[in-house]
């Protein structure tokens, strides 16, 4: 973005005030921090949803998602939460374990040979520190789940995955304005080495996602990029979601 001269000093100005304010709360437990994350059973959140590719939109959707009942994945307990439509890909279901230090990830219907590799793996915390970065995922040579170089061999990744307290914003979506919604930053990297001549490409997964105390997510950011590979075209992805209303309780949970 180009700056006229006449906005530069006040700009400046702005930025020095919050820089100083997000110096000042640096290393700060953020307070009821679970609060953030509610998933009381029959909990529903309805998205309003788009998808970018190459600066053009080319999807809106809607998305509900439901805190359903806790049951009994791989002898772990967690809590089911249904999507009517995730990432405008249709019905899907995702499996999490809480408990006091905690939120785990245990998978999801539909899944994909690479993820099933990467479960379970954190999801968020306790406690949170302002401005502190945590690793979620951290795993070296798994299978990546495709052939990108068409020698019928699949290629072995690296994943690495980060998430970084940034602080408070104020955001306003559909269900309305929220002030101090604590904004989330992760970054996930996966370095992928071709088995055919051993080049390695990255592809990166970048999310932005702000969260109100007792009402859960209101608005998520997701930027995936993926390179030319051989004669795979590059891609780039955006993908957003804004909480249309605040979160009702469903009538039944089944």
């Amino acid at each position: 973005m180009i700056l006229k001269n006449t906005k530069v000093g006040f700009c400046t100005i702005a930025l020095l005030f919050v820089t100083s304010v997000a110096s000042a709360l640096e290393g700060k437990a953020i307070k009821s921090v679970g609060e953030y994350f509610p998933d009381t059973e029959g909990m529903s959140w309805i998205y309003q949803g788009t998808i970018n590719e190459k600066m053009q939109q080319i999807a809106t959707y809607t998305n509900r998602s439901t805190a359903k009942g806790k049951m009994k994945k791989d002898g772990v307990d967690v809590q089911l939460f249904t999507e009517s439509n995730q990432a405008n890909e249709g019905p899907a279901e995702n499996y999490f374990s809480r408990n006091a230090d905690s939120i785990v990830y245990h998978g999801g219907l539909p899944s994909t040979p690479f993820e099933d590799r990467l479960v379970p793996y954190l999801v968020i915390k306790f406690p949170l520190f302002i401005g502190e970065t945590f690793t979620q995922v951290q795993k070296k040579v798994i299978p990546f789940g495709q052939d990108l170089d068409g020698d019928s061999i699949e290629e072995l990744a690296d994943v690495m995955a980060e998430v970084t307290v940034a602080g408070f914003e104020t955001v306003s979506v559909p269900a309305g304005v929220f002030k101090d919604a604590l904004k989330l930053n992760g970054m996930m990297t996966v370095r992928v080495t071709l088995s055919k001549n051993n080049e390695v490409f990255e592809l990166v997964d970048k999310t932005s996602n702000w969260f109100v105390r007792k009402i859960g997510m209101v608005k998520g950011y997701e930027l995936i990029q993926f390179p030319e590979v051989d004669n795979i075209p590059a891609t780039a992805t955006v993908i957003k979601e804004a909480l249309e209303e605040l979160p009702k309780m469903s009538s039944t949970t089944h």
